[in-house]
């Protein structure tokens, strides 16, 4: 087992505890072992040992995991869940050599530049025409479409954030450079977010370049099992992004941020660009809070708000108290906690393609929890967050909106 061998020190620390059942939002939903990480260790160990075919059953299990990483967060044995998950992923892709229409286009689309910007343009085309074709009786036809709740895809503006600001943005006096790495979902959904990234790095003081070639992250990839792909697209962003003189790299998707930082490393063990450019690696949160004086450059807003912590910036890089620090001194009205803040909102990047009627469910209880606390916006410090609990909180008519924590910083900018 080529894939997994490297992994089986991990597999063999599970001791079986369950203290992720505790967290594991797959399981809160389906109350099966094979819907927690303890049940897909065992699972894992049994195929490794012969005892277990690669089924269909066992495929299930392994791409029904969100991969949030709140089991690694807080295994008691420190056994690091997602990395061995994706191991199983891979050798399914490998050995099973199982072909879905996500994994299909993913490997397609997110290879270059070229293809990236192709596909966008056809999810823009493909979302057009899903809308009127969902109020119709063709809707039972069509993906995501189920008998409770129905897919809201946001709308995918004509320019992306590409076109919307210039490779350097200056300012007077800076004290630095930073490179900001927007990433897909910032980049062609919600570019916005990626201008008021530059407008609120700049008010920190801080010259911005931003490289339009970038690829995708490949966190997709890597997540549904396409370790060569993953690694070819490490390597061209490695390449490109390693060119860039910049004293830091900030992100404001904690998927890319996580993966420029950690996942290239390990594919690219040998690359001391890999490393170095892991190095600079900043949430973008994390970097204003800590490298910035922005905090005290803050006139409160009049808003009052409630945080839901994305998985990957509290799991995965342990970034919780910084955005919250920020959202108190941007917000005259407060920030009031919600009930489990950091349980995953089902999202899960392919996850919510592949599984949506799990994802919306876990994404149910989120929704339950926001509107507890009665703040009329829920703010997340991730794009595919923000996108996926929009959707939810539409699904549930509840009158409340979401935004991204730069939305809120630059509400707050003195002018």
């Amino acid at each position: 087992m080529s894939n997994l061998t490297n992994y089986s020190d991990e597999i063999f620390k599970c001791i079986r505890c369950g203290a992720c059942r505790a967290v594991c939002p797959t399981f809160g939903e389906e109350l099966s072992e094979i819907s927690v990480a303890r049940g897909r260790m065992a699972l894992i160990e049994a195929v490794m040992g012969g005892e277990l075919a690669l089924t269909d059953a066992f495929e299930k299990a392994v791409f029904n995991c969100a991969m949030c990483g709140a089991c690694k967060a807080g295994c008691p044995s420190g056994v690091d869940v997602p990395a061995v998950i994706e191991a199983a992923r891979a050798e399914l892709v490998d050995k099973k050599r199982s072909e879905g229409l996500v994994r299909f286009l993913a490997r397609k689309s997110l290879k270059d530049k070229k293809s990236l910007d192709r596909a966008f343009s056809l999810m823009a085309l493909g979302r057009a025409a899903y809308g009127p074709l969902a109020a119709t009786p063709l809707a039972k036809y069509l993906p995501y479409q189920y008998e409770d709740f129905r897919r809201n895809f946001p709308k995918i503006p004509r320019k992306p954030l590409s076109s919307r600001i210039p490779p350097v943005s200056r300012i007077r006096g800076a004290k630095g450079t930073v490179l900001f790495y927007a990433g897909c979902v910032i980049n062609y959904v919600y570019p916005e977010i990626g201008v008021a990234a530059v407008k609120v790095l700049n008010h920190a003081g801080y010259d911005v370049v931003f490289v339009k070639e970038e690829l995708c992250c490949g966190k997709p990839l890597l997540s549904l099992g396409e370790t060569e792909a993953f690694r070819s697209v490490a390597e061209k962003n490695v390449a490109l992004l390693s060119g860039v003189e910049a004293d830091y790299i900030v992100s404001a998707c904690p998927t890319c941020s996580l993966t420029l930082k950690e996942d290239y490393n390990t594919i690219l063990p040998d690359s001391d660009k890999a490393a170095a450019l892991g190095a600079k690696v900043r949430d973008i949160n994390e970097f204003l809070l800590h490298e910035t004086d922005f905090i005290t450059r803050l006139d409160a807003a009049e808003m009052v708000i409630t945080y839901h912590d994305p998985c990957h910036l509290a799991h995965g890089m342990g970034v919780k108290k910084e955005p919250r620090e920020l959202l108190d001194a941007a917000t005259l009205g407060g920030l009031v906690e919600m009930n489990e803040a950091s349980r995953c909102c089902g999202f899960g990047g392919s996850f919510s393609f592949l599984n949506y009627e799990l994802s919306g469910r876990i994404a149910g209880r989120k929704v339950k929890n926001i509107v507890k606390t009665g703040a009329p916006a829920v703010v997340t410090a991730c794009p595919g967050c923000m996108m996926h609990l929009s959707d939810a909180l539409r699904q549930s008519g509840a009158d409340v909106v979401a935004f991204h924590t730069l939305q809120i910083y630059e509400k707050a900018i003195k002018k």
